[in-house]
């Protein structure tokens, strides 16, 4: 029971996953259709004209008057464009249109024209799918060779642009015809290749189709075991593709000849499911040509059984809807097994009248096969009814068409047939070219793998040796950095060492001297004496401070957190934090206030740079002058900010390297304000983490102006 349950459960999933599939598949193609009639309304042009051939080609196998119109409009539109490959486009649709409406002569003179222009143009794919309609128009028309011809320049021009599809079926008309005309080595050839190329392209439907073809031309031949072999594996192709798209015509077909098939080897109830199968399905679909075939098939089995009054009913119900439906083809066989169940009821003359009637719809339709097999059942019922005269004319016409199926001239004449083997010779011999011109191909690669190996080993050379020179490089600029970083290192410890060495030990010793002879000194001379000391005490605490932001920078340690910042009340913070310092000198500080102008930057290290800046230009102007500060917004989306003093300004020759810290450069301010330079690397550095630029102008005697930039806004904004 619980494997019984399980293989319910995988049969449920299954077929739920098919009808998904079917559904997908659905939906795409009304998803198309919609896209196509939004693009038709919405463009105009040559665009327009592209999606109503695309949709006349959907449509006109569901409905072929709306299929026709857009074809119509797209060939004016197309004439009127003056655009030779629309216009060959626009015919080719109106060829297929006109074609799925039997309207052979009319489709012919359209795909001529788009062929003359495809031939102009160049356009091999375009004359590959023209070809093969053209020789499809010709094999309906009956011009067998028209046909041949038609689909053998189609292979050629397939074979140029790898339309292996049109290729494939191009192979499949011509192996039909060569079946249809008795030709059966042939037609498997071309059957073959016509499957060989369906692969190709990975066209399922077409290798079904090809494996279908083989099983019908094997039954032709009588070779039961191989017909059976290829129609199930043509079912088993069919089936998963009934699973994608729900189409299950194919089934049908391969169903009814098994069932023949089963008929012929006596396999009744096997031949009895078949063409139930086959009914199913026609029922299904509501198709009443295959319905009438399925009646044809059961009055076939019955016959064969012996039931001639169930075969006679199957029969005339098969009859009725043949007449309906206007086709003919078939109604040959029909007429000859009801014939048969009639004599078989004793009804003998009116039997044979009936069967005479078949005979003459199979000459009428060139069905040389099924005239074969009728004059067989004549002669045997008229050998039944002692009519020797009529059994020996009825053999004779049996040998001759006999004769004519085995010399390969049932549809054909001789000159006909002769044509057909030079086309047939000429496929051989374009076959052995392709094959010559894979072997140079091949030689050609083969050449090609050797010059190509020698140049990709000259490249790799090439490659190794800028990988070493890269490492090269990689190597110096890696050793410079080094220099300069210990170069870094031996100026931090010469700040250390000397500059921060001389002010502490100073004061060290001064407060030792004052400490001694404390007593001595009045109280004026205590109060100047700590004043001094304050600035000593001020000037390290200052060294100090940049030298541990320095060394913080340095190492990644502090965070960039960049904000939309008022850039007014930065400056007015920083100014009054120095404002002592400017005092004490009698510096005036001039600060230019235009506009409140935001900056997009780190807090800590604006005030750092602003702080640093300002209290350089106030180290060295000397007292009574004064230092300006003016921010304005630059053309660039940066604010400037350009801080000037009146000070002793630099010499030209230290302008270069006051940025660089190996440099050994600095000196005091204008009342010996302790300076080691420190500050403007901390300034230039900080700058550049911002996004912002410095530069410096100065003379000495006039001053020194500090320019640097800061972005306005975040980047991106």
């Amino acid at each position: 029971m619980k494997r019984i349950a399980w293989q319910y459960c995988f049969l449920v999933l299954f077929c739920m996953q098919a009808f998904s599939l079917y559904a997908n598949e659905q939906a795409r193609y009304e998803s198309r259709i919609d896209s196509l009639r939004k693009e038709i309304e919405s463009k105009s042009g040559e665009h327009a004209v592209e999606a109503q051939l695309e949709l006349a080609l959907l449509k006109v196998g569901t409905d072929k008057p709306e299929a026709q119109q857009l074809a119509d409009a797209a060939l004016l539109a197309a004439k009127e464009s003056g655009n030779q490959a629309l216009l060959m486009k626009a015919c080719y649709v109106q060829g297929r249109v006109l074609l799925e409406k039997e309207r052979y002569e009319a489709s012919q003179a359209f795909m001529d024209t788009a062929l003359v222009l495809a031939t102009e143009l160049n356009d091999t794919w375009y004359k590959g799918e023209i070809l093969y309609r053209m020789g499809t128009n010709y094999h309906f028309l009956s011009d067998e060779i028209g046909a041949l011809k038609s689909f053998n320049e189609a292979v050629q021009a397939c074979r140029l642009s790898d339309n292996y599809k049109t290729l494939g079926s191009a192979y499949s008309m011509m192996g039909t015809i060569f079946r249809m005309n008795g030709l059966y080595d042939r037609a498997i050839e071309y059957i073959i290749k016509s499957e060989l190329n369906y692969e190709k392209a990975g066209f399922t439907e077409g290798s079904a189709w090809a494996d279908y073809l083989l099983g019908r031309t094997y039954a032709d031949l009588g070779l039961q075991k191989e017909a059976l072999e290829y129609f199930e594996k043509s079912l088993e192709l069919y089936k998963k593709l009934s699973k994608i798209d729900g189409d299950e015509g194919g089934l049908a077909i391969c169903y009814a000849q098994i069932a023949l098939l089963n008929i012929a080897s006596e396999e009744y109830d096997e031949a009895r499911n078949n063409i139930e199968n086959t009914r199913k399905i026609y029922a299904e679909k509501g198709s009443k040509f295959g319905m009438s075939n399925v009646y044809k098939d059961l009055g076939i089995l019955e016959y064969s059984l012996g039931n001639y009054q169930l075969a006679e009913s199957n029969l005339r119900t098969a009859v009725e809807m043949k007449e309906g439906l206007n086709e003919v083809l078939s109604s040959s066989v029909i007429f000859e097994y009801l014939g048969l169940s009639l004599i078989g009821q004793g009804q003998v003359e009116e039997g044979i009248e009936i069967i005479k009637k078949g005979l003459e719809l199979a000459i009428t339709n060139d069905q040389k096969k099924i005239q074969l097999d009728i004059y067989g059942k004549l002669t045997r019922a008229y050998l039944d009814m002692g009519d020797l005269k009529s059994a020996i004319d009825c053999q004779n016409k049996q040998i001759r068409i006999q004769d004519l199926i085995l010399a390969g001239g049932g549809n054909i004449k001789a000159s006909q047939l002769s044509a057909m083997y030079e086309i047939d010779q000429k496929n051989n011999q374009i076959a052995e070219l392709e094959k010559q011109n894979k072997i140079n191909e091949l030689s050609i690669r083969e050449q090609r793998i050797i010059r190509n190996f020698m140049l990709s080993a000259v490249v790799l050379a090439f490659l190794i040796a800028g990988v070493i020179l890269w490492f090269y490089r990689k190597l110096r600029y890696t050793n410079r950095e080094l220099f300069e970083a210990n170069a870094a290192k031996d100026r931090f410890f010469a700040i250390i060492s000397h500059d921060l060495r001389g002010p502490t030990g100073s004061l060290t010793s001064f407060l030792q001297h004052l400490n001694s002879h404390f007593d001595q000194f009045s109280q004026q001379e205590l109060r100047e004496m700590v004043a001094i000391l304050c600035q000593s005490s001020e000037n390290v605490s200052q060294l100090l401070e940049n030298l541990l932001i320095w060394a913080q920078s340095q190492s990644e340690k502090i965070e960039y957190r960049p904000e939309r910042l008022s850039l007014t009340d930065c400056i007015d913070s920083v100014v009054k934090g120095l404002s002592q310092m400017a005092e004490h000198k009698e510096i005036d500080i001039r600060f230019e206030r235009e506009q409140d102008l935001v900056v997009f930057a780190d807090r800590n290290m604006l005030q750092t740079i602003l702080r640093n800046v300002l209290s350089n230009a106030i180290k060295f102007t000397r007292r009574g002058g004064h230092v300006s500060i003016h921010p304005e917004m630059s053309r660039s989306n940066a604010v400037l900010v350009r801080i000037a003093d009146t000070g002793v300004g630099i010499e030209k020759s230290k302008l270069a390297s006051i940025f660089d810290i190996s440099n050994s450069y600095h000196t005091h301010g204008t009342e010996n304000e302790m300076s080691t330079g420190l500050g403007l690397i901390l300034v230039k550095d900080f700058i550049e983490k911002n996004r912002g630029s410095i530069s410096i102008e100065s003379e000495q005697e006039k001053g020194t102006t500090v320019s640097f930039t800061l972005p306005a806004t975040a980047p991106g904004a």
